[in-house]
């Protein structure tokens, strides 16, 4: 459905000021060097699959998107959606796929300000080619999953941030693209319209086979949503699915936390020699032990607590933030001078 092969996007650096004579000589005659936005990005998406695009800021998330949708030339490799390269062939693809931008950003100029929400979204539907029968069942079952009813005859200009967002992503549901690509889709938003999207983001996938690209730095999103998930710093980290990447995480990890609740005093030397680090505190009349240990020390551990009057043992959980950070903070991609190949 969706083949990255080898993209690489490099943009020319900031040009100086023309108006002062140096740096004009500096812009004609010396190389510049160029910033790296992707370099041989390589991945494949199937159909249906909710599949994540994740990385720190500049790791050219937005410009993958923009590539998809024409609005940025690769400076070499290619993007396939649907067997079609996304920019020498965008007008036979530029039907089946729609984007939403994050942060209100209507990015295509879709929206009238001074126009109903649903008018604005019934001239959407016609400009798509939806017949108008259908087209109103699709708009009243948007306006319904998303809880917009009660703002169907408010300006667009008038809606808050978030329901300017909500309006946006209900396109989605009515134009039922083959594929969406959603960038950021619920940046600045408040939980309780975020979880809104996702409901509608599990909808496109589950009920209309919607293939979806999803960026986002919100990383519990991603574990909630993405069947797999891809981390890229300008070049690709690693590749999987959430579970399995936390379960290859939790065997490379050496060091756990435990936190332990126990009434009366604590002998920290009784931990000596298998806990690496301890953190002792009393709270509401019980000792609290955060204890750092290595994992072949576990059963050591138990056996030192069976002298202690244990109330509660909690045992830290990995999510795929913690393997996010962890794998990005320690790539050799993760660099800020990167050359372009010849």
């Amino acid at each position: 459905m969706i083949e990255s092969v080898n993209l690489t996007k490099f943009y020319p650096p900031p040009i100086k000021s023309l108006f002062d004579l140096k740096s004009l000589r500096d812009f004609l005659g010396k190389p510049r060097e160029k910033i790296p936005a992707l370099i041989d990005l390589n991945f494949r998406v199937r159909e249906g699959e909710v599949f994540g695009l994740l990385g720190p800021n500049g790791a050219g998330k937005t410009t993958f998107c923009k590539i998809a949708n024409a609005l940025v030339i690769p400076t070499r490799g290619n993007l396939y959606i649907n067997g079609y390269d996304s920019v020498k062939e965008h007008d036979k693809i530029k039907g089946k796929i729609f984007t939403i931008f994050g942060g209100e950003r209507d990015l295509f100029g879709l929206f009238q300000w001074r126009v109903s929400v649903e008018k604005n979204l019934r001239f959407i539907a016609e400009l798509w080619g939806i017949p108008k029968v259908e087209a109103e069942k699709r708009i009243n079952y948007a306006l319904e999953l998303l809880n917009l009813k009660d703002k169907k005859n408010e300006w667009y200009q008038k809606l808050s941030a978030g329901m300017r967002q909500k309006v946006y992503l209900a396109l989605s549901l009515i134009i039922q693209p083959e594929v969406l690509i959603l960038d950021e889709p619920t940046v600045y938003l408040d939980v309780f319209t975020k979880r809104e999207i996702w409901d509608v983001i599990l909808e496109l996938s589950k009920e209309f086979g919607t293939t979806i690209i999803l960026t986002t730095h919100n990383l519990n999103e991603a574990e909630a949503l993405c069947d797999r998930v891809l981390f890229f710093n300008k070049r690709k980290i690693a590749e999987g699915k959430p579970k399995e990447l936390i379960e290859k995480f939790q065997a490379l990890k050496a060091e756990r936390k435990l936190l332990i609740k126990v009434t009366g005093d604590v002998k920290t030397k009784d931990f000596d020699g298998i806990a690496e680090r301890i953190n002792v505190y009393i709270q509401n009349g019980l000792t609290y032990l955060e204890l750092y240990i290595k994992r072949n020390n576990l059963k050591d551990i138990f056996s030192v607590l069976t002298n202690y009057n244990v109330v509660d043992i909690q045992n830290e959980t990995v999510t795929l933030e913690d393997v996010f950070t962890y794998i990005c903070s320690f790539d050799s991609c993760v660099n800020s001078k990167v050359e372009e190949k010849s």
